[in-house]
């Protein structure tokens, strides 16, 4: 995915504007990593999408993406790069896309052009250490539920720079119109159309049919389920466990080989943890769905493949989800060389919502219950 060099004169490109039919879903920003920023949305018809930024909305530039010299068109899903950004400064954007009516070979029929509103980001900048994120988990597509959790933080007053999905959430996908209907719930509720989003895959989004398929939806850094990422001086190590039983389990069919992930990910935090940017930052945070210490499932290969590299690691916390039980486990307490913050489920009753907060050289993460009272504030 490459940026065009194009500058755009603010005319309009096409007589035909409409925004109902062609728009499906709204822009949603992603892997916010490598000076860069990715903006997906989805429509209703097959369009050619392109997406105008900059720091000025009288001063614009076209992003698009290219495949081997050819310009993506005649589909649904768009996934945009926006490349060679600047971090700290703060970025206007709009997304366009031009209904194809017929795509042959020698002829194109175009219809109208969707435009949406400008929306806004800005790239952490290398030397800023503050930042709030917050963190939902296992919400398997209770939208009540994340509704009364996204109430907490609007009446707490929480201003979140980016936000993070720990699993679960999407469960047991069995179609594309199924998952971005719930997907665009919860990217609407947060406003990820100016607030990057992160999605971790939990064992339930690895089940049904459009599991898989779950994958184009999202933009994982590295391209990977798993990965790295620093935002200022912090940098977040995120795992994937895959599932929660062994391989040769009857319900998989022969179909999984999450010994082979689990294993990879041995050579990727051997690389990540003696890295510069690992040992430089001035926090660091673990996030994976299952967890590995505490009270989890009695299938527990990550703990095996991964503990003898994670015990010595100096994270701040480890965040963690799946057992649809709020628990904090205080750092050498369960075999963990660091603190363990498990989320709830997907019951109002048992719900929560974390926050994650950097200001300075200090960092906290609070847990909140539907209810807005607060489970636990630690000091990390």
């Amino acid at each position: 995915m490459i940026d065009a060099p194009y500058q755009s004169d603010h005319r309009p490109a096409f007589a035909d504007v409409t925004f109902g039919n062609i728009l499906r879903t709204d822009p949603y920003l992603q892997n916010p990593t490598g000076n860069a920023i990715t903006v997906t949305w989805l429509t209703n018809t097959p369009a050619y999408s392109w997406v105008e930024y900059g720091t000025d909305t009288a001063d614009l530039t076209m992003a698009r993406t290219l495949v081997d010299g050819q310009a993506m068109a005649g589909n649904e899903l768009n996934k945009i790069r926006l490349n060679g950004l600047t971090p700290g400064q703060k970025y206007y954007y709009r997304i366009h896309s031009r209904e194809i009516l017929f795509y042959g070979g020698y002829e194109k029929i175009f219809g109208g052009t969707a435009v949406s509103p400008f929306h806004s980001f800005t790239l952490p900048a290398p030397g800023d250490k503050d930042f709030t994120a917050v963190i939902f988990n296992d919400l398997h597509q209770y939208l009540g539920t994340f509704d009364a959790l996204l109430k907490v933080i609007r009446e707490k007053g929480v201003n979140y720079d980016f936000a993070v999905f720990n699993g679960d959430c999407i469960d047991d996908p069995a179609s594309q119109k199924q998952a971005v209907a719930t997907l665009s719930y919860y990217t609407s509720g947060i406003g990820a159309e100016d607030i990057p989003v992160f999605f971790l895959r939990g064992n339930h989004e690895i089940r049904n049919a459009y599991s898989i398929g779950l994958r184009e939806l999202f933009d994982y850094v590295g391209d990977k389920t798993y990965g790295a990422f620093s935002w200022g001086d912090t940098r977040f190590v995120m795992l994937d466990c895959g599932e929660d039983k062994p391989d040769d389990h009857w319900v998989y069919y022969g179909l999984n080989d999450f010994e082979g992930l689990r294993k990879d990910q041995v050579c990727f935090l051997q690389t990540e943890l003696s890295s510069k940017a690992f040992k430089k930052a001035g926090k660091r945070v673990l996030i994976h769905h299952i967890p590995i210490y505490g009270e989890t499932d009695r299938y527990n290969p990550c703990r095996e493949l991964w503990d003898p590299l994670l015990k010595k690691a100096p994270f701040a916390v480890s965040i963690n989800a799946h057992t649809h039980r709020f628990a904090y486990h205080p750092a050498n307490t369960a075999g963990n060389g660091f603190p363990v913050v498990v989320g709830g489920g997907f019951k109002p009753e048992g719900a929560t919502v974390m926050v994650l907060q950097r200001k300075g050289d200090a960092m906290t993460l609070t847990v909140y219950d539907t209810q807005g009272n607060e489970k636990l504030k630690l000091d990390l």
